[in-house]
């Protein structure tokens, strides 16, 4: 397992960690279909999450880890309709497409989302900081706690001084 896989599967149960601690109900996703795999990556949703207020709502999550979350949506944008944020909106137009990264950008959080049920067509694809997405209600400490934790976690790995 390299780097980037083990630092991957770190995100991802940062991801459904911050989900859990906002009350969430998470569960496995299952597709009966084939996945949608990129090169040797699954880009299918990682797992379904449930919100336990009256309403019930639920949401598909995919997680990927990128050292870089603006150069990868920057790369799928100029891909277009060969993009692999493309072809998962077909097979899940409500997806939410978390990105996490330990280098964001000035002022940018390292949880950084795209939701593609609230995109208009032909819109180029961007993130949001994921405390910007309201609908899913997860708040800002929330946030913070797990930023310091993959900063904590990552530079153990890296043998660099947090």
């Amino acid at each position: 397992m390299d780097l980037l896989e083990v630092k991957s599967r770190i995100a991802e149960a940062l991801v459904e960690s911050i989900f859990r601690r906002a009350r969430y109900q998470i569960s496995p996703f299952r597709n009966h279909a084939s996945p949608l795999r990129f090169g040797r990556e699954d880009f299918s949703p990682d797992f379904r999450v449930t919100s336990e207020g009256e309403n019930g709502a639920e949401f598909l999550v995919e997680v990927k880890y990128r050292p870089s979350a603006y150069q990868f949506v920057s790369v799928e944008n100029q891909r277009g309709e060969r993009s692999i944020f493309y072809m998962a909106r077909r097979q899940w137009p409500n997806l939410y497409f978390v990105l996490v990264t330990d280098r964001p950008e000035a002022g940018r959080s390292c949880f950084q989302a795209i939701a593609f049920g609230a995109m208009r067509p032909g819109e180029p694809f961007r993130t949001v900081d994921v405390v910007e997405l309201k609908e899913l209600k997860i708040f800002q400490h929330n946030i913070e706690d797990h930023e310091e934790l993959i900063r904590r976690i990552f530079s153990l790995l890296t043998g660099a001084a947090p």
